[in-house]
């Protein structure tokens, strides 16, 4: 029997939307499994970024000692910021960076990144609030400079001990030294910012203070 024209076309037409159908679900599947891929790698880099991240921060900061160290203000700045943006809690961080503005003379930049640090810390008695009394004390704002001062003396007796260690800390190579005199430097300044606000009783009790530390660092010098 001779076929009909019209019958050939028909399932010519018929093959072709089979075959069509066929390859959309393929690319269907094809798209698929590639959007499977993207999220299974994602997954995996951020597994590793928080299981690595401990160690790429160590690495970091052991960058941003070595640029402190040799006065490399702008790179020690530059790498806080980078481990930062993967830590933002990272208190050495944000102290590191106060310092290193602090050292550019910086001191409205400064500023925040230590007050960052009390945030982050609100019992600190140590480097930051004595940088950040430092910093309103050049500022001329001298009740926030006696409120972050007087807060590392709040520690009592051992505040000296406490101060020099938590500054030594964040302080390396020559920079280091600047610590063996930190609680004479906190007083003089403190002292300063009371005969500057016309406290003489709080002034007359610094004072005292800032003679014996005065006295003792001079015989551990000679």
């Amino acid at each position: 029997m001779r076929k009909h024209p019209r019958d050939t076309t028909v399932r010519q037409v018929t093959h072709k939307h089979a075959h069509d159908g066929n390859c959309c679900h393929e690319h269907s599947q094809n798209s698929l499994s590639l959007d499977r891929r993207w999220i299974l790698s994602i997954l995996i880099v951020g597994i590793l970024l928080i299981v690595l991240r401990p160690f790429i921060v160590g690495q970091m900061l052991v960058r941003v000692t070595s640029y402190s160290a040799n006065a490399a203000y702008s790179d020690a700045v530059r790498i806080c910021k980078k481990i930062i943006a993967i830590d933002p809690g990272n208190k050495q961080a944000w102290t590191s960076l106060g310092y290193a503005y602090m050292d550019m003379r910086q001191v409205d930049r400064a500023i925040p990144a230590f007050e960052k640090v009390l945030s982050i810390n609100p019992e600190d008695k140590g480097a930051a609030s004595f940088e950040l009394g430092q910093a309103y004390f050049l500022k001329g704002d001298y009740a926030r400079a006696i409120e972050n001062l007087e807060r590392i003396r709040t520690a009592g007796p051992r505040a000296d001990v406490l101060l020099e260690a938590d500054v030594l800390k964040y302080r390396h190579g020559t920079l280091g030294f600047r610590s063996l005199n930190s609680m004479q430097t906190l007083l003089g300044a403190l002292l300063e910012c009371y005969q500057k606000t016309g406290n003489t009783l709080k002034a007359a009790e610094i004072q005292k203070e800032y003679d014996f530390y005065k006295n003792k660092h001079s015989k551990i010098l000679f």
